[in-house]
């Protein structure tokens, strides 16, 4: 559970300040009101800077606990303890991961770390970190004993490394050896691997080759668990530009406030928030009609993780419905496709004339795979659907843990075979329901909307993907803010409350049940039901369009005018 009792004490009043706040925001509309919403904005500010705050766990991070004395290798040496922006199991699979993929793949990281955990022991007289079972990376479902898991690397995946590069990789995880306690290893090599496409792996890969661990005595890593600080702070600057600072604060606020991406799960990371910063910036270029730049920027989001192509096709819907009967609609289609089109396949090409076609190939069976497993958070339909009473009350630790997650899934697999019709349902009533809301909506609207909806009800993703939802609150916010009747401003605005009761779920949910898997349920369904709703009042408001445009066309050959207003 990484939320602390500050971090919630603090989410909630921000949070259920900023809902409040926001109301004067929208409603307060006369030109007296002036001073009363330059107050609420200030209220506001204070709010994000309060959730940013805990976010950051008040300036605590992480602990990174280094070697006093780096000449000093016994079991019981004496370590400093430090608070830093670094994450130690993220920084070692994607810096690690991305850093040495030519010789890894996909399926060398954990063999490898641990055959050179041995080298480094035998070298330094010292005893090996890594000394049970290591993830079977071919079938997460599974592990291996770790001197199984080291001659694999010897046999397979040593040989690509040239000598050079194998002392650079031993001196990589000698380093994170002095940073972390020696128990950490155990654990960090049981985790789900380095998943990322090699579109991603490409520029990652060029960035962590780039910046040292350590240069000197000069702690480089923080520089490269620095940039995704950077691309969060651009993030809201480019909400700012294109919606309004209101709106940049507004997702500051819920993005602080968050209990399902919290900095405990990937901040302090490398490169875990560059699909996020692609989809805003996208988000942006957008509402300000870039439209070649908004499809480059979708289709780097796309690159980054697949699953974020749903929020370039939320966009494209109603532009695509405006292209059946104008000329400037299609040529605005034309290059919107055209930018995703570019930047998708360069990035395609250019990773597979670095690294093959081959990875490729296992990125696609893996991935494929990875969606089929169920973890305790991961939020989507799936998890809806398939929660028995017996799903809950597991015990996933050590190798009869893994044991016991293996047959848990199978029977999770199972369970969603015989849902898989009623899903088949569900998925079809969304996806009519959200292409039918988009005709008449904005396109940055439709893509966010769009893209969140294909995550719940199409894919399986890990809860802190969900910090996508931040943008959820300051579209409708801008949406209500500056809509054109009183009936869209209302309704716009009930979705944000609806928003905020479902944000606020979150945040308490972790303190209503002490077992993961059955709040990581409520909070799934919660975000299932706000969905809905977010769709039905879309398509309310469609429909209504639709009737004022058949009475205006119609009503004087016989409508009842009165049922048309």
């Amino acid at each position: 559970m990484l939320f602390d009792s500050n971090q919630l004490a603090v989410s909630v009043l921000a949070v259920f300040a900023a809902a409040s706040i926001c109301a004067i925001l929208v409603f307060a509309r006369r030109a007296r009101d002036r001073c009363s919403r330059r107050w609420a904005f200030a209220v506001l500010c204070v709010c994000s800077i309060l959730s940013m705050d805990s976010w950051f766990r008040f300036g605590a991070f992480h602990d990174v606990f280094m070697d006093s004395d780096g000449s000093d290798v016994s079991p019981h040496r004496h370590k400093i303890a430090l608070h830093q922006p670094f994450h130690f199991s993220e920084f070692f699979h994607y810096y690690l991961g991305s850093k040495y993929f030519r010789e890894l793949g996909y399926l060398g990281l954990y063999d490898c770390t641990t055959l050179a955990d041995r080298e480094i022991a035998s070298e330094e007289h010292s005893p090996p970190r890594i000394t049970a079972y290591v993830r079977d990376l071919e079938d997460v479902l599974r592990d291996r004993p770790a001197d199984e898991a080291a001659r694999r690397c010897e046999t397979v995946e040593r040989p690509r490394f040239s000598t050079d590069r194998w002392a650079a990789f031993k001196a990589d995880a000698r380093e994170l050896r002095r940073m972390v306690p020696d128990g950490w290893w155990n654990g960090v090599v049981r985790d789900a691997g380095f998943n990322p496409p090699p579109s991603w792996v490409v520029v990652a890969s060029a960035i962590a080759n780039l910046i040292p661990i350590r240069w000197g005595s000069t702690p480089t890593y923080l520089l490269a668990t620095s940039i995704d600080l950077l691309l969060i702070g651009a993030t809201f600057l480019a909400i700012r530009a294109a919606f309004g600072w209101t709106s940049a604060v507004i997702a500051s606020v819920y993005f602080g406030a968050s209990f399902i991406a919290s900095y405990g799960w990937n901040g302090g990371a490398f490169l875990r928030f560059t699909w996020i910063a692609s989809v805003a910036f996208g988000l942006a270029a957008v509402k300000r009609k870039q439209w070649l730049l908004a499809g480059s920027l979708f289709g780097l989001a796309a690159c980054d993780r697949v699953f974020p192509a749903a929020f370039a096709v939320g966009a494209a819907i109603p532009i695509a419905f405006q292209s059946l009967r104008s000329r400037d609609a299609r040529i605005v289609l034309l290059k919107f496709v055209g930018g995703l089109g570019a930047s998708t396949v360069g990035l395609v090409i250019v990773s597979s004339a670095v690294f093959g076609i081959a990875p490729w190939l296992l990125f696609f069976v893996r991935i494929l795979k990875h969606g089929d497993v169920y973890y305790v958070m991961h939020i989507g339909l799936k998890k809806v659907l398939t929660f028995r009473d017996w799903v809950p009350a597991q015990n996933f630790f050590d190798h009869e843990g893994m044991v016991r997650f293996h047959d848990w899934n199978l029977r999770l697999r199972t369970t969603w075979g015989q849902m898989r019709p009623i899903a088949i349902l569900v998925q079809a009533l969304v996806t009519v329901g959200v292409v039918r809301a988009s005709l008449h909506r904005r396109p940055h609207e439709t893509a966010i909307l769009g893209g969140v909806v294909a995550m719940y009800f199409f894919n399986l993703p890990a809860n802190y993907y969900y910090a996508i939802l931040a943008l959820v609150p300051a579209l409708l916010f801008r949406s209500s803010a500056t809509a054109a009747s009183e009936s869209v401003r209302m309704r716009d605005y009930v979705l944000f409350i609806a928003f905020n009761m479902f944000w606020i779920f979150t945040l308490i949910s972790s303190r209503v049940w002490s077992d993961g898997i059955v709040y990581d349920y409520y909070i799934c369904l919660s975000l299932g039901i706000f969905l809905v709703i977010w769709i039905a009042a879309w398509l309310d408001a469609d429909i209504r369009t639709l009737w004022r445009l058949a009475c205006s066309r119609y009503g004087s050959d016989g409508l009842d005018k009165k049922a048309c207003t």
